[in-house]
């Protein structure tokens, strides 16, 4: 039975949340490549993904900062080209927007896992996925 980490500073979780790393020990990374993800902390063995279908609220997260970042290019656009008609201004906005799209996707699972954990940070709630994951134990292997 592992003992429980001391709950991490206000400072030491948003400097995790910046740098990616596991909101439980704030150390291990979560990502291990662009589009991989470390199903449990290399760490401290948390879960990442509490039940199935969790992502799916990483969404709302999603649309806020592509909205935002999307609001950002179009209203550039307007101000490099302002005699632009709309679509033509959609389509600059666009450009640099799309190389942006995994590190979006990144940072809404991020986000989300911050959000999550911050709204229910005991395991209390977990779902039956979750303790089905949690009582295969320290098994990393699909780390």
């Amino acid at each position: 039975m592992m003992t429980p980490l001391p709950a991490l500073t206000l400072r030491a979780q948003l400097w995790a949340l910046l740098r990616q790393r596991c909101p439980r020990c704030g150390r291990a990374k979560m990502f291990h490549g662009t589009f991989a993800m470390h199903q449990r902390c290399p760490a401290c063995g948390l879960l990442f993904q509490r039940e199935e279908g969790y992502f799916l609220g990483a969404m709302y997260s999603s649309y806020i900062l592509a909205a935002g970042l999307l609001g950002l290019f179009f209203l550039a656009a307007h101000l490099l080209l302002p005699d632009a008609g709309t679509i033509v201004l959609a389509v600059v906005a666009l450009v640099p927007f799309v190389p942006l799209i995994p590190a979006v996707w990144r940072w809404s699972r991020v986000l989300w896992i911050y959000f999550e954990r911050w709204a229910n940070p005991s395991d209390a709630a977990a779902g039956a996925w979750e303790k089905a994951k949690a009582r295969q134990g320290r098994d990393w292997t699909d780390c």
